[in-house]
């Protein structure tokens, strides 16, 4: 039991005693059912206090799992976050925008790492240095193991269908005997300044490359920044770059503190 939650017991029919820490999550349960609460239903369900209630809603509220409104309780409306091939399908224009701003950054003789992310991917099709490059994806490994002036290494292993990557902890650990002169990554949130991804596997090989590249740079559409997902790989400051399709809002740009350069 946190130190969040208050352990004043309540009973529920057939006198089971319940902490405030289970009723929460009851709470939650009933609202993914329900869609939505009202003050009065909860308290005729737990048979407890319009206070005791209040409090658990604004609990929720504070740790947005939920939305509070006059009197009830709404769920909080997530961005689902796309697979890799539903995520290729949408913004187009923007993540060939980002592609060909990237590919200033790139010069002859350079150890690179491109992620798995479908704008690293837009860059990967107008790659034409005279560069080696290591990644994790199928897709790169497609286009530029078809490209003349790439020396191109797959980082092999288990493959993860969903976001077409690959993944062994032996592959991984590879990665941590290698200096790049830079890497490319997506996203696939960008909420609360944290770079973000759905899949653990995923992060960590992102991570050993993050570790030992010189110049980091993220990839990412202002669009990233609504959604939100499990796996945290870095800061956003922690980024030399971000290349992005428009201007960031002025509290985004301010938060970055001169960190990281913006373009866009």
């Amino acid at each position: 039991m946190t130190n969040t939650y208050k352990k004043s017991i309540v009973l529920k029919k057939g006198g089971i005693p319940m902490y405030q820490a289970q009723r929460l999550e009851e709470i939650i349960k009933l609202l993914e059912d329900r869609g939505s609460l009202s003050a009065k239903e909860m308290v005729d369900h737990f048979h407890v206090s319009k206070d005791t209630i209040r409090r658990d809603f604004s609990i929720l509220a504070k740790e947005k799992r939920a939305k509070r409104t006059h009197g009830g309780l709404l769920p909080i409306q997530k961005q689902r976050i796309l697979g890799f091939q539903g995520r290729a399908e949408q913004s187009s224009k923007e993540k060939a925008k980002i592609a060909h701003l990237a590919t200033q950054l790139i010069s002859d003789s350079q150890l690179i790492f491109y992620d798995v992310s479908t704008t690293v991917l837009e860059l990967a099709k107008i790659t034409d240095k005279k560069v080696t490059i290591f990644s994790h994806s199928l897709d790169n490994a497609l286009v530029l193991g078809e490209n003349e002036n790439v020396d191109f290494h797959i980082i092999g292993g288990r493959f993860h269908k969903k976001n077409r990557f690959y993944y062994s902890l032996e592959e991984s650990e590879s990665l941590n005997r290698i200096k790049f002169d830079i890497a490319f990554f997506g996203a696939a949130s960008l909420s609360d300044g944290q770079v973000s991804f759905e899949d653990q596997e995923d992060v960590l090989m992102k991570k050993r490359a993050f570790k030992t590249s010189k110049i980091r740079v993220l990839l990412a559409e202002t669009s990233k920044i609504n959604k939100h997902s499990h796996y945290i790989l870095s800061e956003l400051t922690d980024f030399d770059y971000w290349i992005t399709d428009k201007e960031p809002d002025l509290e985004i740009q301010q938060s970055l503190d001169g960190k990281t350069t913006i373009l866009f």
